[in-house]
């Protein structure tokens, strides 16, 4: 269950932005000389190779993505009964947004966030709403057809996975909620620190929280500037800790010290999956 935390201003970088803003240029260009904030890079891949696309591309046109497992973006609206939910984005209906219907076949109960501003990623199959066809074809008991008789032949996402997914700064202003959480993020890939480490941002035009995130040495890497999806665990961020579960090689010591002392104790995730989203949408 998440818990309502009072922010903590220590973990809170909007007091003082053009301070932050040197203090990250001069780390930056200590920890990496020569490296450029719009590095050549490849495009990560999506959870499950699956398509990237907006929970209105499923509500409008859903016969061209039957079959298709995709990751979509939106707001828990109201549980149907235990096993299935509704997913919507931009408002209500009745001010132009959309819904979709998500049925959960992660093998765990989903818990709706108690903050109702925090979003969830989904991924799964997208299918087309028959009860009978789908107690077949995922060997479910559970239905009462009763509940579903308006969802009939409307499309529904079958659940692999279902994530929190919080903006960068609602991490950075209450990260403590978050902790041991893994977690989706969307924001701008802001600029890398190092080979494995760079800033998320929320938004470079109208400010917001930032988050450190950390890579596998294997990732991929996406430029500086582009709308992107890291999926992953929030952690304070305790150098010991990050010496133990990443690897490392390549921080000098001077390298340690800098980041323990810029980001020591804030949040930082430790990236699974990092793709971008912006030609997707």
């Amino acid at each position: 269950m998440l818990k309502n935390l009072t922010p903590n201003p220590k973990n809170n970088r909007k007091g003082n932005p053009m301070g932050v803003a040197i203090a990250l240029a001069v780390m930056t260009a200590t920890l990496v000389p020569g490296l450029p904030r719009k590095a050549e890079a490849q495009m990560g891949t999506s959870p499950d190779n699956s398509s990237v696309i907006t929970l209105e591309n499923v509500a409008g046109s859903p016969e061209e993505f039957y079959g298709q497992t995709v990751t979509i973006r939106g707001d828990f609206q109201e549980s149907i009964d235990e096993n299935a939910f509704k997913l919507t984005r931009d408002g209500f209906l009745f001010f132009g947004g959309s819904e979709v219907l998500v049925v959960n076949n992660t093998g765990q109960p989903i818990v709706p966030p108690e903050n109702d501003n925090i979003s969830l990623q989904v991924t799964g199959e997208v299918r087309q709403m028959r009860v009978a066809e789908l107690e077949k074809d995922f060997g479910w008991d559970f239905w009462d057809p009763d509940m579903y008789v308006e969802y009939d032949q409307r499309p529904v996402i079958v659940a692999e996975s279902v994530a929190l997914s919080p903006d960068p700064s609602q991490i950075s202003d209450n990260p403590e909620q978050f902790y041991g959480e893994t977690i989706a993020v969307e924001g701008e890939l802001d600029e890398y620190f190092n080979f494995n480490a760079m800033l998320l941002q929320q938004d470079s035009l109208i400010g917001g929280g930032d988050i450190l995130v950390l890579l596998p040495l294997e990732a991929n890497r996406i430029n500086a500037g582009e709308d992107i999806v890291v999926t992953g665990e929030v952690r304070p961020f305790v150098m010991a800790d990050i010496e133990r579960d990443l690897d490392i090689r390549g921080w000098t010591p001077e390298m340690q010290r800098l980041f323990a002392e810029e980001f020591g104790n804030r949040p930082v995730m430790l990236a699974e999956n990092v793709y971008q989203i912006g030609e997707q949408e």
